[in-house]
């Protein structure tokens, strides 16, 4: 395996017979100027993908995986820096080229604790040019958490945040006191013992998860210019109410009905690509690929496991549940839009050099070769040839 680094010069360009263009799998070329696709010359020199599918890089915009490089076992914590350019390898060889790190501050404290979070918002911002994939952070805020929306309107003030939502997880954490084993799995990622967890969890049932002060939030963070989630909506009332504050993507809705008002009010919805793999949700919810059918999800993320969004979108072409450029669109095309960003997750020329080289000719077990992120090859597992334009 290669990682290039930093300081590799952007490639030349690129070619291949089967290139995901905007009109389809076709031949096609593209020259790269500096992070930039553009229109090829017949006399250009380009790294040559022959019959490999050439892919837009994966946007993902919602994976915690990272949680487990940072603390690979209860009460070992790595450097940061350390953890993060594991995290950025395995990024880049399971696709994505670029990430949102979903980063949490909870009333829970210990790993989504406020310190923690403000780590790993300096690391990033201290180490960014050394990682090959583009780093951004979605701030994940506990609703019920009052003394971390200060915080949270200051970071997205300084510009910290890419991407901001709204969760309420308390009521499935409260479902888990009369369970020992999920309540000392919680109370050992919050760093404390089972009787302080509860008292935690008890404390939390008094506040109001959305008092005014968090409609202030959400209209701070959309005036940066951030997209706004609300996270695992229960029905369509309160999909409706979020949308109304604000929020104009729902991230993993409990419900068809929830999922259905999203789509009424014009939001895009998100489900995790685990739930297409694993065949249906881990915690009860609607299964993606049953709403990916009934036209009820635009995006797929990574949630917790990295591979899932690459794994997904062909595996969802397998079952012919979708196309692989309007599946793969879920994983590029519309993550982007989702948060914003109109520069990637397609191929043509003005767009973002972020792309993939698969070799899909073993049915159902897909490969990366290469990930090319701002024209510059970061990760590749083959060799590959330059040649002129054909």
């Amino acid at each position: 395996m290669l990682r290039e680094t930093h300081s590799t010069p952007p490639l030349a360009g690129i070619q291949g017979t089967r290139v995901l263009t905007p009109s389809g799998v076709a031949p096609a070329s593209f020259k790269v100027d500096r992070t930039l696709l553009q229109q090829a010359a017949p006399s250009d020199v380009f790294l040559d993908a022959g019959d490999l599918l050439v892919l837009p890089g994966i946007v993902d915009i919602h994976g915690d995986a990272f949680e487990r490089s940072i603390r690979p076992r209860p009460g070992v914590q790595m450097p940061y820096a350390t953890a993060l350019k594991d995290v950025d390898i395995q990024l880049l060889g399971n696709g994505i080229t670029t990430a949102y790190h979903g980063v949490t501050i909870s009333w829970e404290g210990g790993l989504r604790s406020v310190p923690v979070a403000q780590q790993m918002l300096q690391t990033l911002q201290d180490r960014r040019t050394e990682l090959g994939a583009d780093h951004r952070v979605h701030l994940r805020l506990e609703a019920r958490f009052t003394q971390g929306w200060g915080v949270a309107h200051q970071w997205i003030e300084a510009g910290r945040i890419q991407f901001f939502s709204v969760n309420d997880h308390w009521p499935q954490l409260a479902a888990k006191l009369e369970d020992p084993v999920q309540l000392a799995r919680f109370a050992e990622r919050a760093e404390c013992d089972v009787r302080t967890f509860v008292q935690r969890v008890e404390a939390a049932a008094e506040i109001p998860p959305m008092a005014l002060g968090m409609e202030q939030l959400v209209s701070a963070a959309r005036r940066a210019g951030l997209s706004v989630a609300s996270h695992d909506d229960p029905d369509a009332e309160q999909r409706r109410r979020l949308s109304l504050l604000g929020c104009n993507v729902s991230e993993f809705p409990l419900s068809e009905g929830a999922a259905r008002e999203s789509r009424a009010s014009g939001d895009l919805i998100v489900f995790g690509a685990p739930n297409v793999l694993r065949g249906g949700s881990h915690v009860g919810a609607p299964g993606a690929e049953d709403m990916i059918r009934k036209g009820l999800c635009d995006v797929l993320t990574s949630d917790y496991y990295y591979p899932s969004p690459f794994l997904a979108a062909f595996e969802l072409a397998r079952r012919e549940v979708l196309p692989l450029a309007q599946a793969w669109s879920m994983v590029s095309l519309n993550a982007a839009a989702a948060v914003g960003l109109t520069d990637r997750g397609r191929l043509k020329a003005g767009h973002r050099a972020d792309l993939l080289l698969v070799d899909d000719a073993a049915p159902g077990a897909p490969r990366i070769l290469a990930s090319v992120v701002g024209g510059r090859l970061r990760y590749a597992a083959h060799g590959f040839e330059s040649r002129a334009r054909r």
